[in-house]
């Protein structure tokens, strides 16, 4: 029978309303049993797909078990029962729940039900109003996480889990008379209820949204920008060559196909430009192209190499757009192609001059169409160089690249996007047909295809350095990275661009460092509000996280904040007390936020301003912090920050200290050898400041002592 008929024919005695023994047996559609794993519900709308009336009973729980197992059956039990009330016996005046809904009711459970797990509160009647705010209080960095991009955390991601609480609390006389005990009170006094909750959260939620580990940044972003070197010189010449190859007209005359001639002479002229590619001292990463086409398809030919290298190319080019300017997806697809002659610069790029005088800053000119009802016209900040430099951004050479990659098709699409689709199946398109808009969804797959065949994650530990999860890096190396969600790289680029560590990103380590040039300046970077918008939200992560791993343990602190926060963690420190790592991490992160807290970071330390009235850099400067206190970057610096009360370092800022130490050590030492030692009193002083600081921190000074020496030696030399 098909569901409805089953809830009619049962109404004198409902499935939720039966002893448990009288359940296994039944149906309750023509495909499921009530002890299904899956209910495949019956739908009688018209036009709705099987997967719409799907409940899936099979979920994952954060003890490690699955809610099908036996140590959840009682859950699992009474969830059953409230699932089937609303389909037949709704309460609080409320229609009965359509069938082809199952699949929002899944989407719900999931995140309610994980979360009452965790907490051990497995109930109804544990769902007070206590209950309730905490859940409220978590959602938002619940659902950050399942989202692939931050700007569509639509209402349903926050309003379908809270719905399930809603639906629980209106089902309560259903679940007593269900032998179960109900929800002592109303979840929320509000009478639009989820609704309103829901807009609250989905703002909110985007600033919970988590960069990339470091782990998989650093090879991911570097194999990005070293891709833009010769692998899209490779594939530019290759698609010079092949345009060369179909406009050539000497056919031989007894061709009877000119499209089949056409590609048997493209393939013939790839393969022999192969050959050069590989023969070169360079070419052994093109032989891994070959290679994995062999494995993956029989009689593979250098068109479809072609192909496949033009969509890495894309993938790399829009992977380094992302990461170092904070741009969306969507912003990425409207860029629009072409190159001014005169500055030869992408369409929409200038180069401003600094109000230092000093540096250039490079600013695009983009369509920002996400949360506007018409098209806005917005400034980016690309990157900054010292004047006089002939330097470029690695996002402007990544536009550079895609304009002479796609200009074959943005002719044939008569467009003048960066970006087009090439819809021709292994080969390249020689038609208008062949080509259509790029979209987001493109833009997707090639950086998720690039990660999966060009970054190398096979020896990522199980566990991230800074970790608020357990085993947060296996999935990364289980999925060879194509659990990345766009967002995440505007995150990324928020952290690089507060708290620069050269260290980090080899290849894109200009890039980053003039990013936090241009927030010195302060001129140009912050001016688009969508630029600014994932700065703040890291600021907050980075300051929740120092707090987080001091309460753990999880790292050592020097500075004079440092030193003071660490005799008043212990209120901190009670948040995590007992809780997993996830747990404890939104707590502390509530605790941020809720208390306003707000870090400034740099290479050398962050600036922790709990007293404004002590902050070195504006007493130095005679100024005084107005509103927000943000530090006087014109007299911040390393010396007088490390004896100022608000500063506070840890072990991210090892690096820069441990290079302090040998750079004015070796200095010092030579001006002794020259009798000048008086001279660099200075020097001597950063380079016992600075070892102090590494052993507060508990680094070894012994191998930078024999850095010295070895420096010393060479300079003799």
């Amino acid at each position: 029978m098909l569901t409805a008929e089953i809830i009619r024919t049962s109404s004198s005695a409902p499935f939720h309303l039966r002893p448990e023994v009288e359940l296994n047996a039944v149906w309750v559609s023509s495909k499921s049993r009530w002890r299904d794993s899956i209910w495949w519900l019956d739908n009688p709308s018209i036009g709705q797909r099987a997967l719409s009336a799907k409940m899936n009973w099979d979920m994952a729980l954060p003890d490690g078990r699955n809610l099908l197992d036996s140590e959840h059956s009682q859950l699992l039990g009474w969830l059953r029962r409230f699932v089937w009330s609303l389909f037949t016996d709704p309460r609080d005046k409320a229609k009965a729940y359509k069938t082809g809904n199952g699949v929002l009711l899944t989407q719900g459970l999931r995140v309610v039900v994980p979360w009452m797990v965790e907490r051990g509160q497995i109930w109804p009647k544990n769902m007070d109003k206590a209950f309730v705010a905490a859940f409220i209080d978590d959602l938002p960095s619940i659902i950050a996480v399942d989202v692939d991009d931050e700007t569509v955390i639509g209402e349903g991601a926050a309003y379908r889990p809270l719905k399930i609480i809603d639906l629980i609390w209106r089902q309560r006389q259903a679940l007593e008379e269900a032998g179960i005990s109900p929800m002592p009170e109303r979840p929320w006094i509000d009478e639009k209820g989820a609704n309103s909750i829901a807009r609250q959260i989905i703002t909110e939620a985007r600033g919970w949204i988590r960069p990339l580990p470091d782990e998989v940044a650093i090879p991911l972003v570097n194999k990005a920008a070293w891709f833009l070197g010769i692998p899209a010189e490779v594939g530019l010449e290759a698609r010079e060559k092949m345009e060369e190859a179909y406009h050539r007209n000497d056919f031989p005359k007894k061709s009877k196909n000119p499209q089949i001639a056409r590609r048997n002479r493209i393939n013939a002229v790839l393969h022999d430009y192969e050959l050069s590619v590989l023969d070169s001292a360079s070419g052994e990463w093109y032989d891994h192209l070959i290679q994995y086409n062999i494995k993956k398809i029989r009689e593979a030919g250098p068109i479809l190499r072609v192909r496949q290298l033009v969509a890495a190319i894309t993938g790399a080019a829009c992977i380094v757009i992302q990461s170092s300017t904070g741009m969306r997806a969507s912003e990425i697809c409207a860029l629009r192609a072409g190159v001014d002659s005169e500055t030869g610069l992408p369409h929409g790029v200038r180069i401003v001059e600094a109000s230092s005088g000093l540096n250039e800053a490079f600013v695009l000119r983009s369509e920002l169409s996400k949360e506007e009802e018409v098209p806005l016209d917005v400034d980016w900040l690309l990157g900054m160089r010292p004047k006089g430099s002939d330097e470029i951004p690695l996002p402007v050479h990544a536009m550079l690249v895609l304009d002479k990659l796609y200009a074959h098709e943005r002719k044939l699409a008569e467009t003048d996007r960066l970006l087009i689709t090439i819809n021709a199946g292994k080969s390249f398109a020689w038609e208008k047909k062949g080509v259509n808009h790029f979209d987001t969804a493109q833009l997707n797959e090639y950086v998720k295809a690039f990660i999966e065949r060009w970054v190398d994650l096979s020896d990522l530990p199980d566990e991230s350095a800074h970790r608020i999860s357990e085993n947060d890096l296996i999935p990364w190396r289980e999925s060879k990275g194509r659990i990345i969600r766009p967002h995440q790289f505007r995150k990324t680029y928020a952290q690089f661009a507060l708290s620069i560590d050269p260290r980090l990103l080899p290849a894109v380590q200009r890039q980053y460092h003039h990013m936090a040039m241009a927030i010195t300046e302060g001129g140009y970077w912050g001016s688009n509000r969508i630029q600014i918008e994932p700065i703040n939200a890291m600021a907050s992560q980075l300051t929740a996280m120092q707090m987080y791993e001091m309460a753990t343990g999880r790292t050592k602190v020097a500075g004079k904040m440092g030193k003071q926060l660490e005799k008043g963690i212990d209120e901190v420190r009670t948040l995590v007390e007992g809780a997993g790592l996830e747990v404890g991490w939104r707590r502390v992160m509530r605790f941020v936020r809720d208390n306003s807290l707000h870090m400034w970071f740099a290479p050398h330390g962050n600036c922790f301003p709990m007293n404004t009235e002590n902050m070195g850099c504006h007493k130095a400067a005679g100024t005084r912090p107005i509103g927000l206190p943000i530090p006087n970057y014109t007299t911040r610096e390393p010396s007088l920050c490390s004896g100022c009360d608000c500063f506070i370092l840890d072990l991210r800022h090892v690096g820069f200290w441990q290079e302090r130490y040998v750079t004015n050590a070796v200095a010092h030492q030579q001006a002794e050898a020259r009798g000048q030692g008086s001279m660099f009193r200075v020097a001597a002083m950063r380079a016992s400041v600075a070892k102090k600081i590494l052993e507060r921190l508990g680094i070894k000074t012994a191998p930078l002592d024999l850095r010295v020496d070895q420096e010393l030696v060479n300079v003799r030399q």
